[in-house]
């Protein structure tokens, strides 16, 4: 992109990040928990409340956001520091998380070369979302998990260039962030073993096993509860009976994963490293399979959310497989598709707009 191209991928973004500002419905914290029933954020907004010490042994902290507490005991120490509203410190890191996101997906737009349409193409599948940049507005408790896609745009264009010590440290990073990043752990392994890079690998299997045992301590010092491990293979025991229910789940888990189909209009890249391609795209079924693994009574309504976080490592996927300049040379199809995904975003949870609510599953 040229200078001039470049005012214009900016203001885009700009008028982008305002449309979902304005457009995002905001909850008080207690109203997140209770209207919205974002029930994890009771346990982030009691590991934040102690900060900077640990909660001991809490019968409210569940065992999973226990494991996860880097983001808000960070968030809940330095709102003690400064004097100021955690809810507010949760909503600076959320933004923060936010800004950086937009700084990799420039960065990789300019690794690949991307025109000015295709650079507004690869942000806007990647920005509109609704379970990414709106969901996070809505609910800021949740940083730890804007902070996540960050990883995940970067673990993905670490391996597309090679760049084995940034993704070590994005691997390593990703542990105290979610369980998902074994994901990203067994693509790093295959990553290293393909690329003979033995030493980083055992250095990466050091950190991050040493990470994952520091988290599960912390995580068994702060909650008294057990880990939801059933939650990996509830579908086992699932009532196979209650079929539409299963079609229903199965539905609401690949919604999110509309835009995906822009592949109908790509054109197969030239000199694809398709050992990367394989990397990339085994460690997205393994996070989409994670919540679908839980079945309809184990993951519920949040089968979408959990497995849209292998979203920002598709997106790269997709984009690095496939060229989508004949799309973007027709104007109809691609300020059309612009202006679909501009709607899209609307989710009737997250944003002041309801009318997609007549498309819910489930009634909660």
């Amino acid at each position: 992109m040229n200078k001039s191209e470049k005012k214009i991928y900016f203001l885009f973004i700009l008028i982008s990040l305002i449309f979902l500002i304005l457009t995002t419905d905001y909850l008080t914290l207690s109203g997140i928990i209770n209207d919205a029933n974002q029930m994890d954020v009771i346990s982030y907004s009691k590991i934040a409340e102690k900060a900077p010490l640990f909660n001991n042994q809490s019968d409210i902290i569940i065992k999973h956001a226990a494991q996860r507490f880097l983001i808000p005991y960070t968030v809940g120490s330095l709102a003690k520091l400064l004097n100021i509203d955690f809810y507010l410190m949760f909503k600076i890191f959320t933004f923060g998380f936010i800004f950086f996101y937009i700084g990799i997906i420039k960065f990789i737009c300019e690794k690949l070369n991307f025109n000015l349409k295709t650079s507004i193409l690869f942000f806007s599948i990647l920005f509109f979302n609704p379970y990414l940049i709106r969901y996070h507005i809505f609910n800021p408790v949740q940083a730890h998990d804007m902070m996540f896609f960050c990883l995940g745009l970067i673990f993905a264009v670490t391996l597309i260039y090679k760049n084995y010590i940034s993704n070590l440290i994005a691997t390593v990073f990703s542990v105290y962030l979610r369980q998902t990043s074994i994901a990203f752990l067994i693509g790093s392994i295959l990553f290293f073993l393909i690329n003979r890079k033995l030493n980083l690998l055992f250095i990466l299997i050091i950190l991050f096993f040493s990470s994952f045992l520091l988290i599960i301590n912390i995580g068994n010092y702060i909650s008294i509860h057990n880990f939801p491990i059933k939650l990996a293979y509830g579908i086992i025991f699932y009532d196979f009976n209650q079929l539409e229910k299963l079609i229903k789940f199965l539905l609401l888990g690949f919604m999110p994963f509309f835009p995906v189909l822009i592949i109908i209009f790509g054109k197969i890249n030239s000199n694809i490293n398709l050992s990367i391609l394989f990397i990339l795209l085994f460690v997205c079924l393994m996070m989409i399979g994670q919540p679908i693994l839980g079945g309809p009574d184990g993951s519920v309504n949040n089968v979408g959310r959990i497995a849209n976080l292998s979203y920002p490592v598709l997106t790269v996927l997709i984009f690095y497989f496939w060229n989508f300049n004949k799309f973007v040379e027709n104007s109809y199809l691609f300020y059309s598709f612009i202006l679909g995904l501009f709607i899209w975003s609307l989710h009737p949870t997250f944003s002041i707009f309801k009318l997609f609510g007549l498309l819910r599953f489930y009634n909660f």
